[in-house]
């Protein structure tokens, strides 16, 4: 099966808010435009405290690509979860669970920049208990327990909306174990997801496991000149890049490349991709368990014509030969 994802983060070296505006106002069109030709999902993060204009709410964002579509997903890949107020957080997937009809998917994860959390006013230290209060609270109101005191978030979904526990500790592991919930891994970990399933076991929980394959297959973006294609756009993905790896000096997930400073780094990495179409559909082909194919194309601030560019040649050449 097909699984095309389209992935923003609406941020540009900059941030400058017009260059913004246009990236969401794109994005927007984009999905819309996708929802009837194949695309299945969207994907939206959180980052605060950036200066580049980077998607600091992802549920919102969510929402405006759900009012505006009428099959998409929206996949949150991650909230922040100690950054949020519990009530608020379940209030507003509440809300966006209702009017899409159970097409939020948001998975909560800790974050690791001291950053967010001093820009935000949380304890970094405290991350993990704040965490485990925030999903224990949210399955509380969710749950109706709190009607009596006037919290009440009635959701599409029953028991309540979709939410996975993500990272890549056996923290994380243990955490979605406890509270019941589906664990989504920020990498190919199948010591941790195995050891998930064991807790699961114990507990008589019906496991799910979200992981990415062995084979990293990066983010692609569709050109008929890859050549080409690196040399003049390059840039934009260089940005984000070398931005994104200056977080952390640990490997975070499959698109974070710590330290890199180089295109030919980035290129080497298999982590940013251009490909033609027919070099994506024989990849396909040869591979049945290919995973989701990931598109980002307004990485970096790309110039809005290049990322239609890119996603009519997915949906105009590679869809038709691999549906």
């Amino acid at each position: 099966m097909l699984l095309p994802v389209l992935r923003f983060n609406f941020a540009s070296p900059h941030g400058e808010p017009r260059k913004q505006s246009e990236l969401i106002r794109a994005a927007f069109e984009l999905a819309q435009w996708g929802e009837s030709r194949g695309i299945t999902t969207v994907s939206v993060d959180e980052h605060h405290a950036t200066g580049q204009g980077w998607s600091s709410n992802p549920i919102l964002a969510a929402a405006m690509f759900l009012a505006r579509t009428s099959t998409l997903i929206a996949s949150v890949d991650c909230a922040l979860g100690p950054l949020w107020n519990p009530v608020r957080l379940a209030e507003d997937i509440a809300l966006v669970d209702n009017m899409s009809r159970g097409r939020l998917h948001t998975t909560v994860g800790l974050g690791y920049r001291t950053v967010e959390y001093d820009s935000l006013g949380a304890e970094f230290t405290e991350r993990g208990a704040l965490m485990d209060g925030l999903i224990e609270r949210m399955l509380s109101v969710w749950s109706g327990a709190e009607a009596e005191h006037g919290v009440c978030t009635g959701t599409w979904t029953r028991p309540h909306p979709p939410l996975y526990v993500g990272g890549g500790s056996l923290a994380t592991a243990r955490r979605a174990a406890r509270f019941r919930l589906p664990l989504s891994l920020a990498d190919h970990l199948p010591d941790v997801a195995a050891r998930y399933r064991e807790l699961c076991a114990e507990a008589d929980i019906t496991p799910l496991v979200i992981m990415p394959g062995p084979v990293n297959r990066g983010m692609i973006y569709l050109h008929d000149d890859p050549d080409r294609a690196w040399a003049e756009l390059g840039e934009h993905i260089l940005w984000e890049a070398v931005t994104y790896g200056g977080w952390s000096t640990d490997q975070r997930s499959l698109m974070h490349l710590p330290g890199v400073q180089t295109l030919d780094e980035v290129r080497a990495s298999g982590r940013y991709r251009f490909v033609t179409p027919d070099q994506l559909i024989a990849e396909v082909r040869g591979a049945p368990d290919y995973g989701p194919i990931v598109l980002h194309p307004l990485v970096g601030g790309m110039p809005v014509d290049e990322a239609w560019r890119s996603v009519e040649l997915f949906v105009d050449r590679v869809i038709p030969a691999l549906g």
